[in-house]
């Protein structure tokens, strides 16, 4: 099927061009015709066609500037190198085709090599190059806030700071303001409801950005205070799906919520900035007078960026943010006394999570390049060897070694533009495989694709591996002695055993690049592991959450909200598959909390407690979770709305901030300097610790309030089950409709699917580098096998010499392993050094591992020793079985 439609094309090719450019079109159709081929070949042939029609055109041109007086053709200099360019493509294509495997062999190699750095570069020029979809993004700055008793580096900053940095740094053009965490709004349609997520900005977020609005306007300044805020911006997404694309849609009053909203404009397709689970945006409506609550400058929980006045560079603007700082320092000491401020260019902030891993990943794929040029090396310098004897006669026949030179270069050109065309086809394929991505990086500001830029890279990369794979065998083959080739008839004269040494050396360079990435991938893999045998501290296996917002309209009112929570969780520990069911304000490992300073009832003034993370629970999660009570007691119906407020604190909490100390019964508050009017808690109970971001980052201080006394609509329900988690969702479903049927399911989660995604970062790289390391393992045993190969073959002779006198067997393939792991140990030596020297910059990837740990290192070299060593064994065992009497008659 394959050969007939190339078939088809090319003749429909020949055809066109056959009244424009003559015989020679019609006799590279005949010729073609003439041959039964393969697809490989067919591959090669149909390359060499379109070439060779190419070439024919632009000769035709070249020939018509050269066109004398009446007509007559002048060959100029224009033309002949053309002529020669054409010659050698056609000569090129024949050789491969006469030579299929080789060439599929080679191809396929640099294919591989190609087509990962065109997939990885795809993701760096999507973060690193693609302009980002704002008016002038480079005037764009993000701000944020440090402290160091916290160890802030990059946090939010307090509404209440950024509305003051906004009007007391001329610098900035203006300030905006969104957060990261996106919520949602209920939206009932066709008598289903569903939730829309939503993104809280300031109202000048859109005109900061320079985005404008593809239907209707933005938002204006005045709606991000409470009176203006009912109106809501539609993404293009959500305007297609829900709307209809009606172009009528601006002024449209919609129900969200309960509420009723105005939708004043659509944004331009593909936009969703800051994240792509942002389908509409609204405006805070911040009551006027927040600005002067403690909380709006002590809550560090918005975004801001900021444009830069026209002409005021970073420094400049810096440097006057920070004499606002400190301003604010001495104003505000109770909430700024070390609170500072800094900024940085948009695209590397949004970048800087994502920055060092996509850098890990372009050097490995750029080491496996470099080692699909060695290899590809290596093939062309065993079959540079065996055309000695044509590259001979070529001399002898007036041949200058320029011309040789190019020949072999214009093949290791054409070689590389078919690897790089089926590169670019696996980089596609390994672009669409790209998208896991998302959860390193910029979400909602760019898109991992394949466009001119990575074209050209593409490109770029295919002729660099032409030319670095190519030059070694070309300038070998031209080299000295060539009158010992004729001698030798091309059978591993004096100038293929000088070859040799150049295959050793590849071959060497080969095993130490192999080292390097395997290594790496070796290191991935046992830091995977054992960030896998973390415990959690809580059950993964056989848990489900479901997260709900109990809507205001419904149920106004704190008690309201509680009897709905206790009457759900009641109605589903009394359903099949469902044992145990309770709430969480937010879910372990998912990375959402809030964090405060404390002090306990008793402490010296100068005696805090930092950066304490809070969650809201019932005693129903812990159960259904199975974190222990290790001391105190839980929850339970005395600890009512009315009653003393109480928590309950994780281990790391108990021995960070009481050593030595008993935390029961102890008195909380969290204020810096907490006074006898500071809201205080007292701690009942201690549980297990549980990890909050990520299984590879330590445990923190937490503190549990009750969810009957610090209460809210947003809640996920955890359950545990007795059988596959997500067959019980049609059960809580159901519950959940009985109940209410106007409030819909947020999200649907198994803790075991949070487990993982927690550590979704460590997968992807580990996955990347272990295929990597595979392929390079693979790549260094081909041109182990492939040096010693041709170093038996080279000395076939001497085998058969030796074996006539009586050298046994082994004797020879002790000789031949010998020479060959002789190279193998060099190759292992250098790259061990240069992992040594190198794999530190994996330090910030790697978990409870040194990047050089011994035992991944010893391992590793086993391993490639091992293979390296089998496959010398092969050939070296081959050679000792030929026929002495044979390898004689060889000359």
């Amino acid at each position: 099927m394959i050969s007939r439609l190339l078939e088809a094309l090319l003749t429909l090719a020949a055809d066109d061009f056959r009244s424009r450019y003559g015989a020679e079109v019609i006799q590279v159709h005949q010729e073609r015709a003439a041959v039964q081929r393969g697809p490989i070949q067919w591959l090669l042939f149909g390359g060499r066609e379109l070439v060779g029609i190419v070439w024919l055109v632009v000769r035709s041109r070249l020939g018509q500037r050269h066109r004398g007086v009446g007509g007559t053709t002048t060959r100029g200099r224009g033309g002949s190198m053309v002529d020669t360019i054409g010659q050698d493509l056609r000569f090129a294509f024949r050789t491969l085709t006469r030579n299929p495997a080789f060439a599929a062999t080679a191809v396929a190699v640099l294919a591989l090599g190609i087509g990962a750095n065109t997939a990885i570069f795809s993701a760096v020029n999507a973060f690193f190059f693609r302009p980002l979809p704002f008016a002038d993004p480079d005037r764009l700055v993000m701000l944020y806030e440090t402290n160091p008793e916290f160890g802030w580096q990059h946090a939010g900053g307090a509404p209440a700071n950024v509305l003051d940095w906004r009007e007391q740094v001329d610098a900035f053009q203006d300030v905006a303001m969104y957060t990261e965490h996106v919520g949602s709004f209920t939206h009932v349609r066709e008598g289903e409801p569903e939730l829309l997520g939503v993104t809280n900005v300031s109202g000048n977020f859109f005109s900061v950005l320079g985005v404008p609005a593809a239907l209707g306007r933005a938002f204006e300044w005045d709606e991000t205070w409470e009176g203006n805020d009912g109106v809501i911006i539609l993404s293009h997404a959500l305007w297609e799906t829900h709307f209809g694309a009606d172009p009528g849609v601006v002024g449209r009053t919609v129900e969200l919520s309960g509420t009723t909203v105005e939708i004043v404009g659509v944004m331009p397709d593909g936009f969703s900035f800051p994240s792509d689970q942002t389908q509409m945006w609204s405006p805070w409506g911040w009551a006027t007078d927040a600005r002067d609550q403690v909380w709006f400058r002590r809550a560090h929980w918005v975004r801001p960026v900021a444009r830069l006045a026209p002409g005021v560079s970073p420094t400049e603007a810096d440097g006057q943010l920070q004499v606002v700082v400190h301003r604010l320092q001495t104003e505000y000491p109770e909430t700024n006394r070390v609170m500072g401020a800094g900024l940085m260019p948009l695209r590397s902030f949004l970048v800087r999570e994502v920055r060092m891993p996509l850098m890990v990943l372009l050097g490995a794929v750029s080491l496996l390049l470099l080692l699909a040029c060695a290899n590809v090396a290596n093939l062309m310098l065993v079959r540079a060897s065996e055309r000695s004897r044509e590259v001979a006669l070529r001399h002898a026949l007036g041949a200058g070694r320029r011309r040789v030179v190019r020949q072999f270069l214009t093949e290791s050109l054409v070689m590389a533009f078919l690897g790089g065309t089926l590169g670019l086809g696996l980089g596609w394929a390994g672009v669409r495989a790209m998208e896991r991505l998302t959860a390193l990086g910029i979400d909602g500001a760019t898109a991992i694709a394949l466009d001119a830029r990575v074209v050209l890279f593409t490109l770029a990369v295919a002729l660099f591996s032409g030319v670095v794979f190519g030059l070694a065998p070309a300038l070998n083959s031209t080299g000295s002695r060539l009158g010992e080739a004729l001698k030798d008839g091309g059978r591993g004269g004096t100038a293929g055993r000088q070859g040799l040494r150049t295959v050793n050396l590849l071959v060497a360079t080969e095993v130490a690049l192999a080292l390097l990435l395997v290594v790496g991938a070796g290191l991935m893999v046992r830091s995977f592991w054992l960030l896998r045998d973390v415990d959690p501290g809580f059950q993964v296996e056989g848990t489900l959450a479901v997260q709900l917002t109990v809507p205001s309209t419904r149920y106004a009112e704190r008690d309201q909200v509680l009897a709905f929570y206790d009457q759900l969780t009641e109605a589903l520990e009394g359903r099949p598959g469902i044992e145990r069911a309770g709430t969480v304000g937010h879910l372990p490992l998912a990375g959402q909390s809030w964090s405060s300073q404390f002090q306990a009832e008793g402490w010296p003034p100068d005696r805090v407690g930092f950066e304490i993370v809070h969650r809201r629970a019932d005693p129903g999660y812990f159960e259904a979770l199975g974190i222990p009570l290790v001391r105190g007691r839980m929850f339970d119906s005395s600890d009512g709305p009315e009653a003393p407020l109480v928590v309950v604190v994780n281990e790391t909490f108990a021995r960070e901030h009481f050593p030595g100390e008993d935390p029961l019964g102890q008195k909380i508050a969290y204020d810096r300097a907490a006074t006898a009017e500071s809201t205080w808690y007292e701690i009942v109970g201690i549980v297990g610790d549980q990890h909050q971001n990520s299984p590879g980052q330590p445990v923190v201080a937490e503190v549990f309030e009750n969810r009957d006394q610090d209460w809210g609509r947003f809640s996920w329900i955890v359950m545990r089950t007795s059988m596959e988690p997500m067959s019980v969702v049609p059960v809580f479903r159901s519950v959940l409709r009985e109940m209410d049927p106007l409030i819909p399911v947020a999200s649907v989660r198994p803790l075991e699917e949070v487990w993982r995604t927690s550590m979704a970062r460590e997968e992807f790289i580990l996955t990347l580098l272990g295929v990597f390391g595979a392929v390079a393992l693979v790549l260094a045993a081909v041109g182990v096998y492939g040096v010693t190969a041709q170093a038996a073959r080279k000395r076939t002779q001497e085998i058969g010499i030796r074996m006539a006198l009586g050298a046994a067997a082994p004797d020879v393939l002790s000789m031949l392993l010998r020479q060959a792991l002789r190279v193998v140990g060099l190759g292992l030596a250098v790259g061990l050094v240069a992992t040594l020297l190198t794999t530190r910059v994996l330090t910030t990837l790697l978990f409870g591992v040194a990047p050089t740990d011994p035992g991944t290192l010893a391992a590793v070299v086993v391993l490639l020793g091992g293979v390296a060593l089998l496959a010398c064994y092969v050939p070296a065992l081959r050679a000792t079985r030929v026929d002495p009497v044979r390898s004689l008659r060889a000359e």
